[in-house]
């Protein structure tokens, strides 16, 4: 029997039921299975960084398709406004620290950002808090949010199968559902008490539209000339340039036949980046990474989601990492991987060459290129590497099915 004057949602129609004075209205128990409510739903987002704030802004796309009506407020970037139509409460800019160094120099920003992110949730009250990747944050918010009652989706958790595991006792303790989006993680945080779904990856149906266009149009779109292309991926933080886009550079010159393109983040001026990587002559293209991927016949990229990028888009590929000498310390006392890349973590082999720290030079990395380039056999043996990958990944729709989690969460099903 429903409430008077109730909305619900029946078979993708809005109807209105209500009780008669001594004639109430019943339905039976295959309609009853079938009977969701609908109201406007409210749901706060966190996320740290430029994949993150790219992630959560097709999940949000992906909400408002289920719930036209959804209210939401984030911690995010650009993408989230565009999809929520509402301003951050803080911006990604006030978001990004790299290493241990850093943690320490911004400490009283981030207990800064704690204490805004708990007086907007407290004020916002959603239904479901969705942290989105953003570990050293997210953890600690969602150990918070679980005093307060809230419900938590935690959407592409943090890597705690790679480096301070301990952590993941905080996803079974203060989460109703996570979200993963690489296949072994599923069984990982299962055998360890976390309510885990694969909900597909991300990175995968992102990539479709770069995939799909032909290659002389994107050419001619990213502005570029018949001249083979290198692309150098460095980051999206202001210390991943300082560390990794000099040594990218510094090959330049080995190879004259190809033209060098810099995939550049907005938070940096092109005489920044220019500067950073001590060439004044870089060509430089923003907002168009997968469209320069699509097109290069190498790509040199920091360790992150884009190398999964760039295998996806079928792009030989060199992974460079280098930090500060302590962080880089204190990661390979707590790091518990054989692999720092996506693409050879997932494959469970060395699929792309990985320069990281000491092995991150100039002699080292123009012999990796030197490879990938004229060694067609170790360029295949890569391009089927990639092939096996998408067939693990596989084809779901993750946006779409993560949004469908999250949606029920809020409305108390799980």
């Amino acid at each position: 029997k429903l409430p008077f004057g109730s909305p619900w949602s029946l078979g993708g129609h809005l109807h209105f039921y209500t009780n008669c004075g001594d004639y109430p209205f019943y339905l039976n128990q295959v309609q009853l299975n079938t009977l969701t409510p609908y109201s406007r739903m409210k749901f706060f987002l966190i996320a740290g960084e430029p994949s993150g704030d790219q992630h959560a802004a097709a999940l949000i796309t992906a909400i408002r398709k289920i719930d036209p009506e959804a209210q939401f407020a984030f911690f995010g970037g650009e993408q989230m406004e565009a999809a929520a139509e509402v301003k951050a409460v803080v911006p990604l800019s006030d978001l990004a620290f790299m290493g241990f160094s850093q943690l320490v120099t911004k400490a009283s920003r981030i207990r800064e950002n704690f204490r805004r992110c708990h007086e907007a949730i407290l004020s916002f009250e959603p239904d479901v808090l969705v942290p989105v990747d953003y570990g050293g944050f997210n953890l600690r918010m969602i150990r918070w949010a679980k005093r307060q009652d809230l419900r938590v989706v935690y959407y592409i958790p943090p890597k705690t199968w790679a480096w301070m595991p301990g952590r993941t006792g905080r996803l079974a303790r203060y989460t109703n559902r996570v979200l993963v989006t690489l296949p072994f993680e599923e069984p990982f945080f299962r055998q360890r008490g976390v309510h885990a779904v694969y909900v597909g990856n991300p990175v995968a149906e992102q990539l479709e539209p770069a995939r799909t266009l032909n290659k002389e149009l994107l050419r001619e779109n990213l502005g570029l000339d018949e001249a083979k292309v290198i692309a150098l991926l460095p980051g999206s933080r202001h210390q991943e340039l300082l560390d990794m886009l000099p040594v990218m550079a510094g090959i330049i010159d080995y190879f004259p036949d190809y033209q060098f393109v810099i995939a550049a983040h907005d938070r940096f001026t092109d005489d920044q980046i220019r500067e950073f990587a001590g060439k004044s002559n870089l060509l430089i293209i923003r907002g168009k990474t997968h469209e320069l991927l699509a097109i290069a016949d190498a790509a040199l990229v920091t360790s992150g989601t884009a190398t999964l990028e760039t295998a996806l888009l079928g792009t030989p590929q060199i992974v460079c990492y280098r930090t500060a000498p302590t962080s880089y310390l204190i990661a390979r006392m707590l790091i518990q991987v054989r692999h720092i890349s996506l693409v050879n973590l997932i494959l469970e082999e060395a699929c792309v060459p990985e320069l990281i720290q000491g092995d991150l030079t100039d002699k080292k990395l123009r012999q990796e290129l030197l490879r990938i380039l004229e060694d067609q056999d170790y360029r295949n043996r890569m391009l089927l590497g990639y092939d096996r990958l998408k067939g693990i990944l596989g084809r779901a729709s993750s946006s779409e099915t993560a949004a469908r989690w999250v949606v029920d969460t809020a409305k108390g099903l799980y």
